[in-house]
């Protein structure tokens, strides 16, 4: 079992590993924004995408969810070579369900569409259709790749997981620098081979690991059985959260042109920080939480329950302050040139502003939901996302006539902080004390210091712009980056001098990978 110690290293390494697969992602976005900007083309690639992705991965991701904590049990019962026959046995089920998929889907693509894009006039709705054919395979390879990322994780492997996406994102890049040579449709054929590389980046690693290949295909065993029957709440569960998401875009199609492209935009740069962040301590936690669970190690499983909540409170609070101070600047600057022009800056921006107020939330659903997956608890996750899909469709029906394509980035945040005291609850029901004190008291410190970092940092932009004539991007830059680099000093000193226990987990990550003493 990994010490306190080795977690962190471990959390150290999966960020860098994040942090260089969201910057290359960020750079096929801004390529795409200055591409082909807030267009039809856009919508109609991005609806193309979404539709594998949302409607049939979310089966192949529950699948892969329940995998890590039935993996455990297997390797405690029955050793090495039971759980490399338990993840044969797996891969093989999960080949034919994709491949059924894949067959469904490019049979029935313009009636899956039609459903989708209901806003979309006839020239963006047959594009969809002819990107959406090209994009559906990748179900098959997403599939593949998550089966290996479980069996990686599980082995205590998470770096390399964690830069699957960097060849794909490469690919697409590639394809966006010679956009005139390739078009959009080259740039759908470039995501569907990107995906297959996420096998190929882990295959090789997961022989290492021990993984050998054999053709076994059995529904029956008792593993697999337990499987499935975890794996349908989750896929419930999940299938809610992507959900939102669709119906978000649904309604978008609707607004006016490049709604869907802003709310894409303003969502992907929220989850750049989430991603590096949140979902790379709960990456690292979840295999550790499962295992504990096994060992019934309550008292462990709790401190690192509340010592990973309080982490994301003390990351993701002042990063909330930042995005919503600063969302035009940094929207600008990241994605204003070629076709992406101001219009579309504001349209973006307007999305960041609401979505950010749901980025602390999002990383305590992601962290919750995975504590009771490790727990073997996938209907809790389950019937609190359900209730969160109906509040979000609620909320978007009501604030889009008010505030348009904002509205439902608003929404979806309102809905994530639901869900977050939902799960919550459900949770302190379960386990009884949770450390709810100390987590209300982290959270309280750190927006004492994040609204002393964000006063603080808005009148120094404002000054900076009064006194600022020229508008190029070396300005915007520096500019940004004073403010940033100011906020980080305050955020630190303030919530140093808090007296959170965390801090020295950080503080000492940091001191670790640069041999301090």
């Amino acid at each position: 079992m990994q010490g306190k110690k080795d977690l962190t290293k471990t959390a150290f390494f999966v960020m860098i590993a994040t942090l260089i697969s969201k910057i290359l992602g960020f750079m096929r976005e801004v390529l795409l924004g200055s591409t082909y900007g807030a267009t039809y083309m856009t919508d109609a690639y991005l609806i193309a995408i979404t539709i594998p992705t949302i409607l049939f991965s979310s089966i192949i991701a529950a699948i892969a969810t329940t995998f890590i904590p039935v993996y455990s049990r297997v390797t405690l019962e029955g050793g090495q070579k039971e759980n490399i026959k338990f993840t044969n046995k797996i891969l093989n089920a999960v080949i034919v369900v994709c491949s059924v998929f894949s067959i469904f889907g490019l049979i029935f693509t313009r009636p899956i569409v039609s459903i989708i894009a209901i806003g979309f006039d006839e020239a963006t709705f047959d594009l969809a259709v002819e990107l959406t054919r090209i994009v559906f395979p990748m179900i098959l390879f997403i599939g593949v790749a998550y089966i290996f990322t479980g069996f990686l994780q599980s082995n205590g492997e998470f770096a390399i997981p964690a830069l699957i996406n960097v060849p794909n994102n490469i690919i697409i890049i590639v394809v966006l620098l010679f956009s005139s040579a390739f078009g959009i449709h080259g740039l759908a054929y470039a995501t569907l081979f990107g995906s297959l590389f996420q096998v190929v980046i882990q295959f090789p690693y997961a022989i290492k690991k021990g993984f050998r290949y054999k053709y076994i295909l059995d529904f029956k065993d008792q593993y697999v059985q337990n499987i499935w029957i975890l794996a349908i709440p989750v896929l419930i569960g999940a299938s809610v959260q992507q959900l939102n998401a669709l119906v978000d875009r649904m309604l978008a199609s609707g607004l006016i042109e490049g709604s869907i492209s802003a709310l894409n935009f303003a969502n992907k740069l929220n989850g750049f920080v989430f991603g590096i962040f949140s979902i790379s301590i709960s990456t690292v936690i979840y295999p550790l939480l499962a295992t504990l669970n096994v060992q019934n190690n309550k008292t462990v499983f709790r401190k690192t329950l509340v010592s990973s909540i309080n982490v994301i409170t003390i990351l993701m609070i002042p990063m909330t302050a930042g995005a919503i101070i600063l969302r035009v600047p940094i929207v600008s600057i990241l994605f204003q040139r070629g076709e992406f022009d101001s219009r579309a800056t504001m349209l973006t921006a307007s999305a960041l502003l609401f979505y950010s107020l749901g980025m602390v939330f999002f990383g305590y659903r992601d962290i919750l939901s995975r504590v009771f997956y490790s727990l073997n608890d996938t209907k809790t996750p389950m019937i609190n996302g359900v209730i969160a899909l109906i509040c979000n469709i609620l909320l978007n029906i009501i604030l889009v006539q008010y505030m348009q394509h904002a509205g439902l980035a608003f929404a979806t945040s309102i809905t994530a902080a639901i869900t977050t005291i939902l799960l919550f609850i459900s949770l302190k029901k379960k386990l009884g004390s949770i450390g709810t004190i100390s987590i209300v008291k982290v959270f309280i410190k750190s927006c004492i210091a994040a609204i002393t970092m964000g006063v603080t940092v808005y009148n120094l932009n404002i000054y900076i712009n009064s006194i600022i004539i020229t508008e190029s991007i070396t300005s915007k830059l520096l500019t940004l980056s004073l403010n940033i680099g100011v906020g980080v000093i305050i955020y630190s000193t303030v919530i140093y001098f808090s007296k959170i226990d965390e801090i020295s987990w950080i503080i000492g990550l940091v001191k670790n990978k640069l041999n301090l003493k």
